[in-house]
């Protein structure tokens, strides 16, 4: 991806400082380095709906670890064993109950950026809990506590990385600390095992699905996750940071240099760890004067490509959805037009934003991207919507006043799903169970199936056939999520077919064995009006052996509808393939009865928009805090980024504290103002970002390399 590079002239405007000082003048000239993704983002989206995203965390927080909520599918953590060791903890409301350590660790760390002893909180200590997802046996933490390693890379080495966030926001507990060796020593040594050696320098293959971390070999599923090597140089390089043991240096190189050895049109991105391998990388060439190349590795984030990607189409959404600006959202932007989700959005902001510290150039671009971003993520949740572009409205509206679960992702545009309106007629067979109602959800709890059973007969099959209303619209498919049940007809499976006419002619679809799995067929343009969908016999003897039974699930006619955005999930809205492509994804619904699409392994990671963001006293304006999450960092005073989304200057005010602070602007590498205290105020040109470092009053500065020092602490790192 070709790097643009704007050469922009800064005129900082003579301010008079407050307490005496002189007025200061300065004119800084350097190179800003654009992300191509957020050029075309508006400087300020519409409409503007900013949350209080710390007050979201704090209420979050609140609802998820109470143990006396009450109602529909609540409480929300529930206690696993009698001596309450460890709890339970939904992925989905109405989901599964089995804890995952993307969902609990992102919790925790949550409630922590936004202030909250999680040792203590409502009573519990919920880091040490997060301690039970350590796995002795493999060496590492695990995403689940009964599970071994090696069918995703990204869900073995993430909750890892959230492990060492935790481990930096609650040091100093030995147990922690030899578990944070022993993930750092695994990790090296699954990079060894991948083949990343010294002498002479060899790299070690990511193009794997994953990695059994006992037997140290790949695993193939089908898919590769080449991002694995971002999340392993993060956590590598943290704990070069935390033991310098020379090793884990080591394997942080080995990692970064596999990601930009890739050829230019393979992007490594797969899920969620690519942006901190962005980071690190940023941050070693300002550290330790590496030259990685930080511009490809952003992009790589931000631009979504086509194939061969590991995951095509995946990206930064520079959209506007309808009547809403969706920019900075991540996720697919191909999927229906737009699939963005929210633990995706969290963690890039997450892991980018202290980017802009270690490479000043991207200042501009990430104030600018974040606050696309944080407007925009207010549509992950219900408050956004009314009930009719959400797939949850109940749920949310009887038990989530607040508003503070999310929903797993939003769409451009909600799938429609056309379903029988009748059973037209059925031959040679008998419906024994449900009728063309029992087909329009799936996965009913308790099941609610169509089922048939074949008749004796000479010469002649079963069939059945039911109608559709054909919805109007140029791109529509038939879903059927259906089986046979074995009854003895020897060499039978049962054929699905179509037509506009119920005595045909009828078009093959598919045909349905022994497998619930969906099946899917693109039907004809041409069609219009009604739809006859019949399922028959493929064996058309008299069947003595015996009779088979067709059991349907579920079946629809899946197409795009015209109501977006639409927030949801794919448990509701219950996923069933990505075709075309993947631009057309195929859906089928459950009954908002069975479950829900709000999901807490994605809101789980709000305290990182918690953390990072404060509104100022401009609108539009955030404070933006560099060091909220970038972890294991070294000494520093406070360092905020401020972006200007106005097209005239804007004065910001900033309370620095009782004692005497000098305000230094690192994007500028010069002084706003010296020796102040309290509430102060400062300019911001208009679309241009500063970030702002509130250092003791006067201290010496001085140059050392590409570093700013202040009193022996950086307070700018030159690129």
């Amino acid at each position: 991806m070709q790097i643009a590079f704007l050469r922009i002239q800064l005129v900082i405007f003579c301010l008079l400082t407050i307490g005496g000082a002189s007025p200061l003048c300065a004119v800084e000239d350097f190179s800003q380095t654009s992300i191509p993704r957020v050029e075309p983002m508006p400087k300020l989206p519409e409409p503007y709906a900013m949350r209080d995203w710390p007050q979201v965390t704090r209420d979050y927080i609140d609802l998820v670890f109470d143990f006396e909520q009450s109602g529909d599918h609540l409480p929300l953590i529930r206690w696993l064993d009698e001596k309450k060791t460890m709890v339970s903890m939904p992925a989905f409301i109405g989901g599964p109950r089995d804890p995952e350590a993307i969902n609990f660790l992102g919790a925790v760390i949550s409630g922590s950026l936004v202030g909250l002893d999680m040792r203590i909180h409502l009573g519990q200590d919920w880091v040490a809990m997060g301690m039970n997802f350590f796995r002795a046996d493999e060496g590492v933490y695990l995403n689940r506590l009964h599970r071994g390693s090696g069918t995703s890379f990204w869900y073995d080495i993430f909750p890892n990385v959230l492990f060492y966030q935790l481990n930096d926001l609650y040091p100093d507990d030995p147990v922690r600390t030899q578990q944070a060796l022993s993930v750092a020593l695994k990790w090296h040594e699954a990079c060894v095992a991948l083949g990343g050696g010294t002498d002479p320098l060899t790299l070690p293959n990511f193009d794997h699905t994953g990695l059994n971390l006992k037997t140290m070999k790949p695993v193939e599923l089908g898919r590769i996750e080449p991002e694995a090597a971002a999340g392993i140089a993060w956590l590598e390089y943290m704990a070069w940071v935390k033991f310098q043991d020379p090793r884990f240096l080591t394997a942080a190189d080995w990692a970064i240099r596999s990601l930009q050895e890739r050829p230019a049109d393979q992007s490594p991105l797969y899920e969620v760890l690519l942006p901190y391998g962005a980071l690190v990388a940023a941050r070693m060439n300002a550290e330790l004067g590496r030259d990685y190349d930080v511009a490809r590795l952003v992009n790589d984030c931000f631009e979504p490509l086509g194939r061969p990607q590991a995951r095509p189409g995946w990206g930064v959404i520079s959209d506007r959805w309808n009547e809403f600006d969706a920019h900075g959202l991540v996720g697919s932007t191909t999927d229906g037009e737009g699939y963005a989700f929210a633990m995706n959005t969290f963690e890039w902001a997450g892991a980018l934003v202290p980017l802009a510290r270690y490479d000043i150039r991207y200042a501009h671009d990430i104030g600018k991207w974040i606050l696309n971003l944080a407007n925009a993520s207010r549509l992950f949740y219900p408050d956004a919507h009314d009930a009719e572009h959400q797939s949850s409205f109940e749920w949310a509206n009887a038990h989530d006043g607040k508003s503070v679960i999310a929903y797993e992702g939003i769409r451009k545009w909600k799938r429609g799903s056309a379903t029988a309106r009748s059973d037209f007629r059925t031959l040679r067979g008998k419906i024994v169970n449900g009728s063309f109602a029992s087909t329009h959800y799936r996965a009913e709890a308790p099941p609610d199936l169509q089922v048939f059973e074949e008749e004796s007969s000479q010469g002649t099959s079963f069939e059945h056939i039911w109608v559709f209303e054909l919805p109007d619209k140029p791109d529509r498919w038939l879903v059927v999520a259906a089986k046979r049940i074995d009854g003895g007809h020897v060499g039978n499976a049962f054929h699905f077919s179509f037509s506009s006419q119920p005595e045909g002619p009828y078009t093959p679809a598919f045909s349905v064995s022994d497998s619930d799995s969906a099946h899917v067929v693109e039907l004809p343009t041409e069609l219009g009006n009604k739809l006859y969908v019949k399922a028959q016999s493929s064996d058309q003897s008299t069947c003595e052996s015996g009779q088979d039974k067709l059991s349907v699930d579920a079946m629809a006619i899946s197409y795009q509808s015209n109501i977006g955005p639409f927030a949801q999930g794919d448990l509701v809205v219950n996923f069933i393939d990505l075709l075309n492509e993947a631009t057309v994804p195929i859906v089928l619904y459950r009954p908002a009865s069975a479950a829900t699409d709000l999901g807490l392994y994605g809101s789980s990671h709000v305290g990182i928009l918690g953390g990072i963001i404060r509104r100022t006293n401009v609108e539009a304006i955030l404070q933006l805090d560099l060091l909220k999450t970038d972890y294991f960092h070294g000494k520093a005073y406070p360092t905020y980024l401020y972006y200007n989304p106005y097209s005239s200057n804007k004065v910001v005010e900033v309370d620095v504290g009782s004692d005497a602070k000098d305000i230094y602007d690192a994007a500028s590498d010069d002084f706003l103002q010296k020796n102040v205290c309290g509430l102060v105020s400062f300019t911001i040109p208009n679309d241009a970002a500063r970030i702002v470092v509130l250092t003791p009053a006067g201290e010496e500065i001085r140059r050392e390399g590409n570093r700013t020092l202040i009193n022996d602490v950086v307070v700018r790192y030159t690129p």
